[in-house]
């Protein structure tokens, strides 16, 4: 077997790049074409407006069409003024935009095959329609009518224009890209081999018409073909929220709780869930290396000053939790005296299937551990389950947890906050637009209720963060940010940015220790931070 060659520096900056205009890609399709049927779009693009008075003129829900005019802002489209908790559109004034806005029409094909397509990697043994086929032909003949804009040179900025058939040309192949490395399995395909084996896997006609996209991009047997396969990973989050996007009419024109329809005990609706964790692992390990050294430092220490163990609030399927466990074992003082000083494991989490999953993790790999409910907007109900059902404080533990607390159910702020927001973000619950200096004040509140079980043994945690729509216009290509705010401002998820949730961690009387936290990419404007607490 013979891997994929690997590209030069250049060409593999040029075409993460190009990934990230995927990513964003998807979501636009799936918004804007929402936006401009039901006039909203013309509106801002001509006049502008406040978000208010416009949700109240189209018949809209404030907090998504914020979500989805901010998106715009994030794009170089619109222009956002904030004042006295209201938020006013306008456009942006550059020729681009009007070029962009002469072909926004075709975001419409990308919105059509991601109807057709939404869930085939679920159905790799099921044929395509022929309205399907004959919509992806359309949408690939719309990317490539651009006589190969697709394709740039490192550090060429794209002009909205061009930009546009980029998106379209993410939202054609990230379902393919999800359906063979799911296909493939949890590892990566790094040979045409590997690719071979995945395709193998599908229906004929499907292996027919992948084939047809391939060729048409240049992708077949090509080093920009291998780089974008072996990253089908990072694909994976963003098309998870494919059913969201497509409920974009229903999110900004209908039931602000379309979303939380389900009854008790039913799955989720908005997110793939199996897809989501498939695309979040490779990511979550990337971070997990990240980890370590705080790891080491905390169970290096003297034994008597360590904590008991690990409490991962948001376990998943246990795969932090081992990780840590095999860099205590093999990496620190305490793995030498585990026989005196055993290592308590403790895997908490809302979802009960996930507790399933980790005890097993935890069988297969014949570790002990604890596992209970919890709920991260409920630290004190934890602490009394754990104490109560396994003799555990949490305050003995080192509390760890990965990309969760942006996603804890909005709980309205106890306390007015005075101080004027700082954040540019969008929020919304149930459709209703959140203040932002009620979502500030309200995660101050949350990691509050942490401060006390954190005091003595910390808080290490990797978190999500948006980006201010200013500066994710200026980091086109580098950051994801469109896409981020699109699956989480549609599915009421709660991502600030880095300086504003750092600045409510301190209010809430956690300390950063700042030798053991870090940002992704490492400087600011970033979207994923690393954090050491103590309080």
């Amino acid at each position: 077997m013979t891997s994929f060659v690997p590209a030069t520096k250049d060409l593999q900056r040029q075409w993460r790049s190009r990934l990230f205009f995927h990513l964003d890609g998807l979501a636009l399709s799936g918004v804007v074409p929402v936006l401009d049927v039901s006039g909203v779009l013309e509106e801002v693009l001509q006049t502008g407006g406040d978000v208010d008075e416009l949700a109240s003129l189209f018949g809209a829900n404030p907090g998504y069409l914020n979500v989805g005019l901010r998106m715009l802002c994030s794009q170089g489209i619109l222009d956002a003024h904030y004042g006295e908790d209201k938020v006013t559109y306008v456009p942006h004034k550059d020729a681009d935009v009007a070029h962009w806005a002469r072909d926004r029409h075709l975001y419409t094909l990308g919105r059509s095959w991601l109807e057709h397509s939404v869930g085939m990697w679920n159905r790799p043994q099921e044929p395509l329609s022929a309205e399907a086929l004959s919509v992806m032909r359309a949408l690939l003949g719309a990317v490539m009518s651009g006589g190969g804009l697709a394709d740039h040179t490192a550090g060429q900025t794209l002009s909205l224009e061009q930009r546009l058939r980029v998106h379209l040309e993410g939202a054609l192949v990230a379902p393919w890209l999800v359906m063979l490395g799911t296909a493939f399995g949890t590892e990566a395909m790094t040979s045409w081999d590997d690719v071979s084996r995945a395709s193998s896997q599908l229906h004929p006609q499907l292996q027919e018409a992948w084939s047809e996209v391939m060729h048409a991009l240049g992708w077949s047997d090509s080093q920009v073909g291998a780089f974008f396969l072996q990253r089908a990973a990072a694909y994976g989050v963003t098309t998870s929220y494919t059913q969201t996007f497509l409920w974009a009419k229903e999110l900004l024109l209908g039931e602000g709780s379309w979303l939380w329809r389900t009854e008790p005990g039913e799955a989720e609706i908005h997110v793939d869930r199996t897809l989501n964790v498939w695309g979040s692992g490779g990511a979550h390990k990337a971070y997990f290396s990240h980890l370590d050294q705080v790891v080491k430092d905390v169970f290096n220490a003297p034994l008597d000053e360590q904590p008991l163990g690990l409490c991962d609030m948001g376990c998943g399927n246990g795969a932090l939790l081992l990780h840590m466990r095999e860099v205590i074992e093999s990496d620190t003082l305490r793995g030498q005296h585990l026989d005196t000083h055993p290592l308590m494991l403790v895997g908490a989490d809302f979802n009960q299937e996930a507790l399933v999953a980790t005890a097993d993790h935890f069988r297969q790999k014949g570790v002990k551990g604890h596992f209970i409910w919890g709920d991260i907007g409920d630290p004190d109900r934890l602490a009394l389950d754990l104490y109560e059902m396994h003799g555990v404080r949490l305050g003995d533990l080192m509390s760890v947890r990965s990309f969760l607390d942006h996603n804890r159910v909005y709980n309205p702020p106890i306390i007015d906050r005075p101080e004027a927001p700082v954040s540019s973000g969008a929020f919304a619950f149930r459709g209703k637009r959140l203040k932002l200096r009620n979502v500030e004040q309200s995660l101050k509140e949350h990691l509050m209720k942490w401060s006390p079980y954190v005091a003595q043994h910390g808080l290490l945690m990797i978190e999500l963060h948006t980006v201010a729509p200013e500066n994710a216009r200026l980091m086109q290509g580098k950051l994801p940010a469109t896409a981020y705010d699109a699956t989480h401002g549609f599915s009421d998820q709660y991502i600030l940015e880095i300086p504003v949730f750092d600045a409510m961690a301190a209010e809430a009387g956690l300390e950063m220790q700042a030798e053991h936290s870090r940002t992704f990419p490492s400087s600011l404007p970033a979207t994923v931070s690393l954090r050491f607490f103590r309080a």
